[in-house]
């Protein structure tokens, strides 16, 4: 009786191992494909952190850059210190209203004692602040992140230096930015789905996102990530953070190691998002063993270009061209989960396109009249005047000055003034040629570069805008405002503009300063008038 029992044992055992060997392999090599999956999921949440990171870096060291010239622009205009405070405050106004970020513009005498400034009193004595030395050493600056004197919130200062005609030290004007500008400049290219990134100061103070949202304190020495960034050490790898979660971070330097973009994601955060990635390897590695291995094969090989594709063009998108077309994949042989994802890689990166497209454009464009501002005029302007020049033809330009503006916002309010800067904005517009560059100069004053355009054609086109503005009414709050405009003209005509050393004054600002003079006379004869000044080669040379 005994017999069939250890029979049955054996047989038992026997299938046991038969089991057991063709389960063993399987589970092994399960249990190898996850932990193998599980390294390429950190690998490839590092390099999404990475490349998030870098384009923060990019952004933001490229919005600064442009803060910073907007300021060296402002510092190197005469008007500085040849209009009185009050002017010199409306100035500052209107500035104010056309770039981006600035939450106060400020000129600090020599002394280092503002004299004015559009939202505080002035007399604040800012000489031991680092950018009040730098200027009187004749540098530019963009300081680290302070608390103002004026107005007592966080902010971050871009200054530079003012000097006379003589070169001697007169100042510095500086720009005030708030952190919330540096937020919302980070979450233009946030992607909500991936990890948000953060920005701190050198000691790993918080700087940005701001406010309850941003989701993070900031780093202190002893934790991993900040200490690897002080020893700028690649991070690689799960760690533990300040909360003691194991995560994966990354970091980048900003302007020259002023500030930190840091970013970390918890490894369960990765594992949830990725959790099908890993129901998958069962199935797919016992379907291999038992029946579909020629299946696996196929679709690995369908799989390997498009990804492959879909890696050399984030390469380029991580490198900063941007240009790199995204054209979809053709539909034949590959899965359509992966087309899916490669529509919706292409639909990002149209995104940020679009994202870089808008901050170039602002930078170059005033807000409220939709014209050019100061700075595309200097970038722009030379190009024009000297293709008109080497060809032999005139040109002129028109500075153009609202009369009275400060009593239309005195009277009406600053909404009603708003409403007739566009209103004259969109009449200049129309009144000019598509070849004419139509510039908002600051405040109310505004310029038309006129390439081909003689004496008698710029007079006759200032007079036709001026007469045109006379007939305009804006309607602002319920009561339709009337205003008038004064014209200055300068013309240059004759021979190519010389280009030797030593030849004189370029010719965009030979120009605007002819123009400009022209208008002081218009204002002096009256008002709502055009006066035209010629300008010749011999009398700027002399």
């Amino acid at each position: 009786m005994n017999r069939p029992t250890r029979s049955f044992s054996l047989a038992a055992r026997l299938r046991s191992m038969l089991w057991a060997m063709l389960l063993l392999p399987i589970l092994a090599g399960v249990g190898f494909f996850l932990a193998h999956s599980s390294r390429t999921l950190q690998d490839k949440a590092v390099g999404e952190l990475k490349a998030a990171v870098r384009l923060q870096q990019q952004f933001i060291e490229q919005w600064v850059s442009e803060r910073s010239g907007d300021i060296d622009f402002l510092a190197a205009d005469p008007r500085i210190l040849a209009l009185p405070p009050q002017a010199l405050n409306d100035l500052f106004l209107g500035i104010l209203g056309g770039i981006p970020g600035f939450i106060d513009i400020i000129y600090v005498d020599e002394t280092g004692f503002t004299k004015v400034d559009p939202k505080s009193p002035a007399g604040v004595d800012l000489s031991d602040r680092d950018y009040f030395l730098m200027a009187k050493a004749g540098k530019s600056n963009v300081s680290d992140v302070l608390d103002s004197r004026l107005s007592g919130e966080k902010v971050f200062v871009v200054s530079s230096p003012v000097h006379d005609a003589r070169g001697v030290f007169k100042g510095l004007v500086l720009g005030a930015v708030s952190l919330e500008a540096l937020s919302t400049l980070m979450q233009t290219v946030q992607d909500e789905s991936a990890s948000r990134t953060y920005l701190l100061r050198a000691n790993g103070e918080l700087i940005a996102p701001s406010g309850p949202d941003g989701g993070w304190a900031g780093l202190k020495p002893g934790d991993t990530l900040f200490e690897r960034a002080l020893a700028n050490e690649e991070s690689r790898g799960i760690y533990r953070s300040a909360e003691q979660k194991r995560v994966v971070g990354t970091y980048q330097w900003v302007l020259g190691g002023k500030w930190l973009l840091a970013a970390e994601r918890p490894e369960s955060d990765i594992l949830s998002t990725h959790a099908w990635v890993l129901g998958v390897p069962l199935l797919g590695a016992t379907l291999v063993f038992l029946i579909f291995g020629p299946a696996a094969l196929r679709l690995a090989r369908s799989l390997d270009a498009p990804l492959r594709r879909l890696e050399e063009h984030a390469r380029q998108i991580e490198a900063g061209n941007f240009d790199v077309d995204c054209t979809p994949l053709s539909s034949r042989g590959v899965p359509e989960e992966v087309l899916r994802l490669n529509q919706a890689y292409c639909l990002m990166v149209d995104r940020v396109r679009i994202a870089l497209d808008a901050l170039r454009q602002a930078s170059y464009t005033d807000f409220l009249t939709g014209a050019a501002n100061r700075k595309q005029l200097f970038l722009e302007g030379p190009r024009l005047l000297d293709a008109s020049l080497r060809s032999g033809q005139p040109v002129s330009l028109l500075m153009l000055d609202l009369d009275f503006f400060k009593r239309v916002n005195d009277t009406f309010g600053h909404a009603a003034g708003d409403a007739v800067l566009a209103g004259f904005s969109s009449l200049l517009r129309n009144a000019i040629r598509k070849s004419d560059l139509f510039a908002r100069y600051g405040g109310e004053e505004f310029a038309v570069l006129a390439p081909n355009a003689g004496a008698v054609s710029a007079r006759e086109l200032a007079e036709r805008i001026r007469q045109a503005v006379e007939r305009l009414e804006v309607p602002a709050g319920g009561v339709s405002v009337r205003f008038t405009v004064s014209i200055g003209v300068a013309t240059l005509e004759g021979p190519v503009w010389p280009r030797e050393e030593g030849s004189g004054a370029e010719p965009l600002e030979a120009l605007l300063a002819r123009a400009d003079e022209a208008l002081y006379l218009a204002k002096a004869a009256g008002r709502n008038r055009v006066e035209l000044l010629a300008l010749e080669h011999n009398t700027a040379q002399a």
